[in-house]
């Protein structure tokens, strides 16, 4: 039976008000969403912009205490005794803690400073303010003066028969060197003439530069100039990922060309020093890779132990009896922190010397002081951070995402003047490197 027009137009108002209703509904849902993305991003913007201003903020509170030790290294009286960037930590809880820690350091003080304990944020620094004068200084191959012992240096920093596999096989791009070969192609990377560097460290003004970088699927060219950060020696032939996680640490292109000895603590660098500086390159200690990096350990470990290096001859008498120096520093020192120090190690029996063995190698203090030095620390390498902790939170509580951290990472060279100062003349003192991440 046919139905009559009107009854086959029943129903085309309501379907179209559904489909109005559909649309309507997903335009509001995707302006919903959107608007919301919107609203967390900017969110996001906003706390990376305070976490970065944290972040800066610690940095230059880090550059006023490297300011003040910097004052306390020229007063005599307070030169190599006091070294306030050891406890930065304690330094930056007023100004970056809160309220509680804020309260905990400064007592009722804290009460009447405006400002101090705000919920802001939280900043501070990883860890105590580093230094770059207890590494190798590979800009000092365009230092006539420096370049041969710079290259003995990377000899003996590769001396370990443990290191015999890197340098027995090939590189990752089938480059295959020897340790000596290693150390001249560093060197020729990165001083300014393209003479080949003989086997002594010098230029051998007879033969030209030639690791074939030209020839590489990505070529590129020797610096021939300074680097301005270490990761440029990753260009350099023979370094790879394997040498450069076992010797990328004691590398620096910042400071000066002598490792300071109140800064070490690298074993594997401090091995080096010995090596170059034995009175008998044939000790028998030299020759026990063993022994060896046990009494490099003690040197590294010689603040733990109470001794402190204030001249080139009491590091040659640490070396030659680590075990008598420390006992003599218990014996003397009661009363003093580095006395309690001793003690305690003494106590405690120094580790791998068992039923009264000893330990030692003697020093050229004439060849040790052309690649050490004795002082206040150049450089101070500072990574500050900012870190906001994000508002939206689950039913629980708990922050639905991680927070948001800034992280500026420098090095302050306390003997560079700078170049455009606003105040002049210039204090001492500049950034020589940064990194914001």
């Amino acid at each position: 039976m046919k139905l009559p027009k009107r009854n086959r137009r029943r129903g085309i108002a309501i379907v179209a008000v559904m489909i109005a209703i559909a649309i309507t509904l997903v335009i509001t849902n995707e302006f919903g969403t959107s608007t919301n993305v919107d609203l967390i991003a900017a969110a996001n913007y906003r706390d990376h912009m305070r976490a970065h201003f944290l972040a800066r903020s610690a940095q230059n509170l880090g550059e006023l205490i490297v300011r003040v030790q910097q004052r306390l290294d020229n007063d005599p009286s307070t030169k190599g005794r006091v070294q306030i960037t050891d406890y930065t930590d304690l330094l930056m809880q007023p100004f970056c803690g809160g309220p509680q820690e804020v309260h905990d350091a400064l007592g009722p003080l804290a009460d009447s400073i405006k400002g101090l304990g705000a919920e802001i944020g939280t900043c501070g620094f990883d860890g105590p303010l580093g230094t770059d004068d207890d590494k190798i200084n590979v800009n000092c191959a365009n230092s006539s003066a420096s370049e041969q012992n710079l290259f003995y240096m990377l000899e003996a920093l590769f001396y370990s028969p443990a290191y015999d596999p890197v340098f027995d096989e090939d590189d990752a791009e089938g480059w295959h060197r020897d340790r000596a070969m290693q150390g001249e192609a560093i060197l020729d990377y990165i001083d300014a003439d393209i003479a080949h560097t003989s086997g002594s460290g010098t230029a051998d003004r007879g033969t030209t530069e030639d690791y074939g970088y030209e020839g590489l699927k990505d070529h590129y060219y020797a610096k021939n100039n300074y680097i301005d950060t270490v990761s440029e020696l990753k260009l350099v032939r023979g370094i790879d990922d394997r040498f450069w996680t076992l010797f990328g640490k004691a590398f620096t292109a910042y400071g000066g060309c002598q490792i300071n000895l109140q800064t070490l603590s690298d074993p594997q660098l401090i091995a080096a020093i010995l090596i170059l500086s034995a009175k008998n390159p044939n000790d028998p200690v030299l020759l026990d890779p063993k022994r060896l990096f046990l009494l490099a350990n003690y040197v590294a470990k010689a603040r733990q132990l109470g001794e402190t290096f204030t001249t080139i001859q009491d590091f040659v008498a640490f070396v030659k009896d680590p075990g008598a120096s420390v006992a003599s520093l218990a014996s003397t020192g009661q009363g003093t922190l580095a006395g309690s120090a001793a003690s305690a190690a003494m106590n405690a029996g120094l580790p791998g010397l068992n039923g009264g063995a000893t330990i030692g190698l003697e020093l050229n203090a004439t060849t040790l002081a052309g690649i050490v030095k004795v002082g206040p620390r150049r450089t101070y390498r500072i990574s500050s951070f900012g870190e906001i902790t994000r508002q939206q939170k689950n039913k629980d509580g708990k922050p639905v995402f991680p927070p948001i951290r800034a992280t500026v990472t420098g090095v302050w060279d306390t003997q560079v003047t700078p170049q455009h100062a606003r105040k002049v003349p210039a204090p001492q003192g500049a950034w020589v490197y940064e990194k914001e991440e």
